[in-house]
């Protein structure tokens, strides 16, 4: 099965492959291109599919890349024409990249001249031998329902008593508008304060329960941002649990491998939406 729809497609999917390997080396990259033209010794002008270009050690490195698009086994003749486009760019290494594989010779010539044949190809499950391919979690899920809230003010606090002798109304309070602030935190609506503060599950799961919390350093905010330091908040509240079981395929994670022809090495992975 071919790993793309088209030839232009295989190629870009290289393209991508080769500029992540540079990002993971953390070599200085010059450039990743796709369909480029270099001119050679000869003064001929030659078609490139992939062009690598970075910098190792403080060397520019060439690689000159052609994509076989191919639902079978590249031939010999294939790689002779990249060994002569080497010969003909300075400073250059060849690789060729396939689908399938090659016929006789192709891997002992491509050793002799230092060329490169790689397979970029669907993954397999032979891919995670010695590594974990699939992942089972089992989830377990709490959920605190908020039936109903008690709250007073700490009379010992100066600030809030003055706010209160001023203004009685922000004593009354409706929990859909409730904003309140722990010291050192964000301020948060009632509800996700309440999650930080009451356990699920403490009374059980599917009853209703109350718990009371003494809050050290709470404050309700008010609409134009004055602050009342919560005492006492009474909670009624009914809290659930369901459990759902999640799998994880590496197999399905992966989208394209690449691998060496001629040792068998997997060399790197790119994964969907990179």
């Amino acid at each position: 099965m071919k790993i793309s729809e088209t030839s232009t497609d295989y190629e870009k999917l290289a393209q991508k492959i080769y500029e992540e390997i540079l990002a993971l080396q953390g070599v200085e990259n010059i450039d990743v291109r796709h369909n480029v033209k270099i001119r050679g010794k000869s003064g001929v002008e030659h078609q490139i599919d992939v062009f690598w270009e970075y910098k190792y050690a403080g060397i520019a490195h060439r690689v000159l890349i052609e994509c076989k698009h191919y639902s079978h086994a590249v031939s010999l003749l294939h790689v002779r024409n990249l060994h002569g486009l080497t010969t003909d760019i300075p400073n250059s290494t060849g690789v060729i990249v396939t689908t399938i594989g090659f016929q006789s010779g192709a891997k002992e010539y491509a050793g002799f001249y230092e060329m490169g044949l790689k397979l970029i190809r669907k993954p397999r499950g032979e891919d995670w031998n010695g590594y974990i391919q699939i992942i089972n979690i089992q989830m377990k899920f709490l959920r605190n329902h908020y039936l109903d809230f008690k709250l007073s003010f700490d009379g010992k606090d100066q600030a809030t008593r003055d706010i209160v002798e001023q203004d009685p109304s922000v004593m009354s309070t409706n929990s859909t508008e409730i904003v309140v602030r722990d010291e050192g935190h964000e301020p948060c609506a009632f509800n996700l304060w309440l999650d930080r503060h009451v356990l699920s599950g403490s009374h059980g799961f599917g009853v209703e329960g109350e718990t009371t919390l003494l809050p050290e350093k709470s404050y309700l905010v008010t609409p134009d941002s004055r602050e009342l330091k919560l005492g006492k908040v009474v909670v009624t509240y009914m809290s659930t649990q369901f459990d759902q079981d999640l799998e994880i395929d590496a197999m399905n994670l992966v989208e394209a491998v690449l691998q060496d022809f001629s040792s068998g090495e997997v060399e790197h992975m790119h994964h969907k939406n990179t």
